[in-house]
């Protein structure tokens, strides 16, 4: 083999993960005797049928599911808990190798768990991170078919919020896929009627929190992630009642702990207050351990300025 040839072997590893092709060898002039004599030298080894991994890449998550999607298949996309992972969608951080594949029955093989699927558009199929991967609106409607609604919930607001993917493309996924004993279906429907036009997903999972507690104790809903100021822009709050020029500040220990922070936060509340409107701040500790000190506080600066 020739200095090009390695080069570019170990460009396509550096792109997948640590991981290269038969094929893509192949298409380089590598023939099967090369690979053979590039393993014993000790240069790649064999991880799967027709996969090979250079030596000294790390082994991690993305190169297991790349192997896996590889070995699996042309047809094969990574999917559900996998495909979530590689999306970058909180809570599946550890998230093993998972497939689906068009037809077929769902299986657990030596590579990963495959699911079989009569409907796989490739308006469903995308590349992301190197990896085919079922877009992040078909994603979310397979989760809710594998795990519980409340972890279903979460990734599909944190995608809305970081805009992954739009309700709209959550929908359509939907109306693609939903039938009656389809797995997800119920969830995902209960999910999107609670999600009509004008919803916005929390920014966070601090404001999913204080939107539970000011449900669960009969609060009036504010609005969300509003900015404010009228000839010069105060800031963007994070829930604000505007009738009773009521604001609530969700202030979490990450992003509120630093003094420059904190001196930040007091100019801006001391301008907002100066223009007629009243601040609360509530604290994550707030509405986890006092939450109906935190419905009472609030209830009570609502009363007042209705007063």
């Amino acid at each position: 083999m020739d200095h090009d040839q390695i080069k570019a072997l170990t460009s396509i590893a550096h792109e997948h993960h640590g991981l290269f092709r038969r094929d893509q060898a192949a298409e380089l002039g590598v023939t099967r005797t090369q690979l053979l004599g590039l393993i014993r030298s000790g240069w790649c080894d064999h991880p799967r049928r027709g996969v090979y991994r250079v030596a000294g890449a790390p082994r991690t998550s993305d190169q297991l599911a790349q192997a896996a999607v590889w070995f699996a298949g042309d047809d094969a996309v990574l999917s559900h808990r996998c495909g979530a992972r590689i999306w970058r969608i909180p809570g599946f951080g550890g998230a093993d190798p998972e497939l689906t594949k068009p037809r077929g029955q769902s299986q657990r093989r030596s590579y990963g768990l495959v699911h079989g699927s009569l409907v796989l558009p490739q308006a469903h199929r995308t590349v992301h991170r190197s990896m085919p991967v079922t877009t992040v609106a078909r994603t979310i409607f397979d989760l809710a078919g594998v795990v519980r609604a409340d972890r279903v919930e979460r990734a599909l607001d944190h995608a809305l919020s970081t805009r992954l993917c739009t309700l709209g493309q959550v929908q359509q996924a939907f109306f693609a896929l939903a039938r009656q004993g389809r797995r997800g279906t119920v969830t995902m429907r209960g999910l999107l009627e609670d999600r009509g036009e004008g919803y916005i997903a929390p920014a966070s999972e601090l404001e999913r929190k204080g939107r539970a507690v000011f449900a669960a104790h009969g609060l009036p809903m504010p609005a969300f992630e509003v900015d404010l100021g009228s000839d010069a822009w105060v800031g963007r709050v994070d829930c604000v009642w505007r009738d009773q020029r009521v604001i609530v500040e969700l202030d979490s220990r990450r992003h509120h702990s630093a003094l420059l922070d904190r001196e930040s936060d007091r100019r801006r509340d001391n301008e907002l207050m100066a223009a007629g409107w009243r601040v609360l701040r509530v604290t994550w500790d707030d509405l986890h351990q006092r939450p109906a000190s935190v419905a009472r506080w609030i209830r009570a600066a609502l009363a007042s300025a209705a007063a």
